[in-house]
């Protein structure tokens, strides 16, 4: 069921727009909620607590919200931004905590990380940190300024895209790291 949730929350654009082309902005607004507390009752997070989890699923609901109670499609709309704001604070706040969010992923595979290694996971950290900042500026203005097409095609595909790229090519810097300090 976890793996369900995980693909309805990747697709959430193109579930968006395609229910805003048939349908009420308050009943795509009222489905995504449902879908999102479905996610919240069957999903886990082995890096985040349930304190970022609460935060997440408030936050999208006054967001889902005001499109439930306007019947307006800016509350669909600004979910991504939300999104890459809410991943942008855990990701900065996770620099002055004890292990920041990366390092956290990192131990999962890797309990005993060197000290290299996690001076490393911090710097991605920042780097991820960057990259939210930025996605999230690009979703608030196709958000406030495009129309749904240019929305779901950055949102539901670019966005993912550039993603993949950052996270790609850390994998390669990480290997190429690795390869250069044995010790990590």
């Amino acid at each position: 069921m976890s793996w369900l949730m995980a693909v309805l929350a990747i697709l959430y654009p193109v579930i968006a727009y395609v229910g805003l082309s048939f349908g009420s902005p308050s009943l795509v607004a009222l489905g995504l909620i449902i879908i999102l507390l479905l996610r919240f009752k069957f999903g886990h997070s082995l890096v985040l607590d349930k304190t970022y989890i609460r935060l997440f699923i408030a936050s999208v609901i006054v967001v889902l919200g005001y499109s439930l109670i306007t019947d307006s499609s800016q509350g669909i709309r600004f979910y991504p931004v939300v999104t890459s704001l809410l991943f942008l604070g855990i990701f900065a706040v996770s620099l002055w905590s004890k292990q920041s969010i990366v390092e956290r992923i990192a131990r999962i595979r890797e309990p005993d990380l060197p000290a290299s290694a996690i001076s490393y996971t911090r710097k991605v950290t920042i780097w991820w940190c960057g990259f939210f900042l930025v996605n999230g500026s690009i979703a608030f203005y196709t958000a406030v300024y495009s129309d749904i097409a240019t929305w779901t095609l950055y949102n539901g595909f670019i966005s993912y895209c550039i993603m993949a790229v950052v996270a790609g090519v850390e994998w390669l810097v990480r290997k190429k790291y690795k390869y250069k300090d044995p010790a990590t």
